[in-house]
């Protein structure tokens, strides 16, 4: 612009100045506010960082260990990529079964080949993302990374309705909508878009804004006959969860983290290589023999992991603390060794004592498990506590696992309770662990003799019971 303009005025380009004269000149002024930006602000706002890349508030940041997970990867490769598959798969599983590091393992592959994706980790341990609220605004943003001419689509949006994003979870993915034609016309041939969503148990259940409305409203998204979305969610099989899911008009290819898919050979392998690591790099190392550790060791890992990671990753990052010689945590770990004030089993603990605390009441749940830590004799587990007690019935012991589901099972028919983890039951008979959940198995004995003798069924009178409890 002409220096003319701006007659009498140039101070207020140089304050303080005197005696200024400008002569044949342009000044270009540059404004760094992109029209779009104050909309985006309050969006921006929302983000929650820490949902997208799963680090922040975590003591770690769980990758599946090289080799291992290998053939539930391979599945949902194929899933992703096939053209005639569900566009929805719930990955689910008992806790610490690794669901976390599959979904983390699958992102990073995807991304290495050249696929798009687009993801949100809940995390009960984070404020910033143990909630609904910030999951549009946190895709959105990926989106414009990989989409940058979206932003401005959504600005224009934003800036005529301001209120979008404080609505449902379905009313705020209208401008997700918005963008398939943008995500279509940039690469029509491959334009597929991962969406992953993982630990939505650990999602708080907020108003409108619950895990079913974040399943049915993404699953909407998801089903548009031009979406190029696919929905991966990963969580553990929560009874609202599997409803919410059982609800929507086009069911949802199901992968359930069992023994089906080889988890013994897999915490095998990423035991011994912990180990291994531990004999080359560990400041102790010296003191450890060339047959450490035992394979009987090895294989009570393996076995007491009853194929959930969970309890291996444990031991292995006890064992492999700096600060203690690696073979006297072991014996800590085997009970050889008293532990002292440092528990091996401290953040699986933490683990088991929350789920626990979120059935109904205390009491009920303690005599449950009770039943579940004897041994299988002529009454299942459900028509013990049935006979024992006539407060029990077939539909509250249903109930009460049902609000366990992530660490335990009622096998159907055989109405028998099955841990998923062979550790909780360590964990509930020793009370130093398990507190207010301790089970002591001796008591609950004595109890079921004295509700049961009343019945005088032949089996109990002939001794049968006795011989069992």
């Amino acid at each position: 612009m002409a220096a003319s303009s701006y007659s009498g005025q140039t101070s207020a380009f140089f304050p303080n100045a005197n005696d200024i004269h400008i002569k044949d000149s342009t000044m270009t002024i540059i404004n760094n506010a992109h029209p779009e930006s104050k909309p985006l602000k309050v969006l921006y706002k929302r983000v929650a960082p820490h949902a997208i890349s799963n680090e922040g508030g975590r003591a770690d940041n769980p990758k599946c260990y090289p080799g291992t997970r290998e053939e539930v990867i391979g599945l949902l490769e194929k899933w992703m990529n096939a053209t005639e598959s569900n566009r929805i798969l719930w990955l689910s599983g008992p806790a610490g079964g690794g669901k976390t590091a599959i979904v983390k393992t699958l992102t990073e592959r995807v991304t290495e080949r050249g696929g798009r994706t687009i993801s949100f980790y809940f995390f009960r341990g984070d404020s910033t993302r143990h909630g609904a609220t910030p999951v549009v605004p946190t895709l959105l943003y990926q989106l414009f990374q990989l989409y940058p001419r979206s932003s401005k689509v959504i600005a224009n949006i934003l800036s005529t309705h301001p209120r979008v994003l404080d609505g449902s979870i379905a009313e705020q993915l209208i401008l997700i909508f918005k963008l398939i034609p943008i995500i279509r016309l940039s690469s029509p041939t491959s334009a597929r878009v991962l969406l992953l969503v993982d630990g939505l148990d650990e999602c708080d259940v907020e108003a409108d804004l619950s895990q079913a409305n974040l399943i049915h409203a993404l699953a909407s998204l998801v089903m548009e006959d031009d979406s190029p979305f696919r929905l991966l969610v990963a969580s553990r099989p929560e009874a609202r969860i599997r409803m919410a899911f059982n609800q929507l008009s086009s069911p949802a290819q199901t992968i359930f983290l069992d023994e089906h898919y080889s988890p013994e050979k897999d915490i095998r392998i990423f035991v011994i290589a912990e180990f291994d690591k531990i004999k080359a790099s560990h400041p102790s190392a010296h003191s450890l023999g060339n047959d450490w550790p035992p394979a009987s060791d090895v294989e009570e890992i393996v076995r007491k992991s009853s194929g959930q990671f969970i309890y291996a990753a444990t031991v292995m990052r006890y064992v492999s603390n700096p600060s203690t010689v690696p073979s006297l945590s072991l014996e800590r770990v085997r009970g050889i060794a008293p532990a002292g004030k440092n528990s091996p089993f401290t953040h699986l603990d933490t683990i088991y004592t929350f789920i626990l605390a979120q059935a109904d009441d205390p009491d009920v749940t303690r005599e449950v498990l009770s039943a579940a830590l004897l041994p299988e004799f002529y009454f299942s587990h459900t028509s013990l506590l049935c006979h024992y007690n006539s407060f029990y019935s077939q539909a509250l012991v249903e109930s009460y696992i049902s609000q366990l589901s992530a660490i335990a099972q009622l096998i159907p028919h055989d109405n028998v309770i099955s841990f998923y983890h062979a550790s909780l039951a360590d964990f509930l008979v020793d009370p130093d662990r398990s507190g207010v959940y301790w089970v002591d198995v001796d008591a609950f004995r004595k109890k079921l003799l004295i509700g049961l003798w009343g019945l005088k069924h032949p089996y109990i009178i002939s001794g049968g019971m006795l011989m069992h409890l």
